[in-house]
């Protein structure tokens, strides 16, 4: 979600394009305060007077993306979603360098024979190090943004992640009732990632 460019803002409010709290993840009613850090955060004001054209055009995302999954059969294997394997490329994405981490590594989103999508990151040294550079992703089916409510959100203290090689992977389970894989399924795509 992008908060508006222009015209009325407010903190509270259900409308995503103009609420600060909805913009935060918080309930439309919150209480919350121009001082606080969160706001002031969202704002990039660090200090001093803060008003709420600060507010415009700003957004809770570290990292947004739009993934356009495709499938391809590797090895004899089902893949579908983004990467390069082997020297097999499909899907694609608009921004092919991840922007969490100070190198900006490569990444893939993809699932293999219809199991659990794997977020992967072809770095390891690049600040933060590890399990971290991310807390929330807000994940958007068949659409090219952040506009509305995501259709779900993925937790990363939940997921299963390891590190091998230069590569840091994390397994998304997939929403409750949907079939293995699906955040890397073509009748869901496009999707938007949220990465905050």
């Amino acid at each position: 979600m992008t908060l508006a460019s222009s015209g009325t803002m407010s903190i509270g409010g259900t409308t995503t394009d103009r609420s600060i709290n909805v913009e935060l993840g918080r309930s439309a009613t919150a209480t919350s305060s121009m001082g606080e850090t969160s706001l002031r955060d969202l704002a990039g004001v660090s200090s001093g007077a803060i008003s709420m054209s600060n507010f415009y055009g700003k957004t809770n995302y570290q990292w947004v993306v739009t993934v356009t999954n495709q499938a391809a059969t590797i090895f004899g294997q089902s893949f579908q979603g983004y990467g390069n394997v082997g020297s097999t490329a499909f899907g694609s994405v608009s921004d092919a360098t991840c922007d969490l981490y100070s190198t900006n590594p490569n990444w893939q989103w993809y699932a293999v024979n219809n199991n659990a999508t794997q977020f992967y990151i072809s770095d390891t040294t690049g600040t933060p190090t590890g399990n971290a550079g991310w807390t929330f992703i807000d994940v958007y089916y068949n659409q090219s943004n952040t506009a509305g409510t995501p259709n779900t959100t993925v937790v990363r203290s939940g997921l299963s992640y390891q590190s091998v090689g230069s590569t840091r992977i994390w397994t998304m389970p997939d929403s409750a009732g949907s079939t293995a894989g699906s955040f890397s399924s073509l009748s869901l795509s496009p999707v938007t990632l949220g990465f905050r």
